[in-house]
């Protein structure tokens, strides 16, 4: 294993001194006055480097497929039957017109609803599923916010998920959606900034982690932000349950804003 002698232009790294010691081309140290769990042959003890780390084994590398997420959409909705988007949209308590706000699309090759996911931009950036085996994304996609085909308002009502952003515009907000409760927040900062909103309301569920996680994202996104949690199990429930626009504004107007 070759070595370097240590010198007055490069000490040893663990004692300091320039003289005795030796350090390794592969990161070890040998110091001749600093102890360490590991004995030299030569008499000193060895070192891993102070500025290096052992390196881990490297992960299996996976072959991720890259894909057009806005071509798979397109095709997924020009098969897509209004009548199967009215049933959907029944299962959900949510009518048509909200629901399709969010550019739904039936993706029969993986037995799932496909909600497109995009960039602050709105550059669709990858898919999110919602089927029988739960919710997922298509595999290459990249994580973005759920973006409602609606006309910008001064607030901007920040849901978690597709379904309760189509819920916010049964309401009759301005609203986008981020991917779970603690991300989305570089997103929806250009999307903020795209649409000149003023104000940022964002709805969480009424657990720590949904609190955590609003608070998080509002940090983030650099305009006075309140957190909104609605007296149900989400906001969907809450519009089944006649939640209105207007209980939520009242809500919002005693809320402590922070930025």
């Amino acid at each position: 294993m070759s070595f370097t002698r240590v010198s007055k232009l490069q000490p040893c790294p663990i004692c300091q001194k320039p003289d005795w010691c030796r350090t390794f081309a592969d990161g070890w140290i040998e110091c001749m006055r600093v102890q360490s769990d590991k004995a030299a042959k030569s008499g000193g003890w060895m070192h891993w480097g102070p500025s290096r780390s052992i390196p881990p084994s490297p992960p299996p590398r996976v072959a991720v497929p890259t894909i057009n997420a806005t071509k798979l959409m397109r095709e997924w909705s020009a098969a897509t039957s209004p009548p199967a988007l009215a049933e959907f949209a029944a299962a959900l308590g949510l009518s048509v017109a909200s629901l399709s706000a969010l550019s739904p699309a039936w993706a029969s090759s993986f037995s799932a609803w496909a909600f497109p996911m995009a960039d602050g931009y709105g550059n669709v950036v990858g898919i999110r599923l919602r089927g029988e085996r739960g919710k997922f994304a298509v595999r290459g996609s990249q994580q973005g916010i759920f973006i409602a085909a609606v006309p910008p308002q001064p607030w901007l009502y920040v849901c978690e998920g597709p379904t309760d952003t189509a819920a916010a515009v049964e309401l009759g907000l301005f609203a986008v959606g981020r991917p779970n409760c603690c991300c989305g927040g570089a997103d929806i900062k250009i999307f903020t900034r795209q649409h000149k909103c003023q104000r940022v309301v964002l709805i969480a569920d009424n657990d720590k982690p949904g609190l955590d996680g609003a608070r998080k994202v509002g940090t983030e996104i650099g305009l006075p932000f309140a957190v909104y949690v609605p007296p149900a199990k989400d906001l969907r429930e809450f519009v089944g349950l006649g939640g209105s626009r207007v209980m939520i504004e009242n809500t919002v107007k005693g809320t402590i804003w922070k930025t």
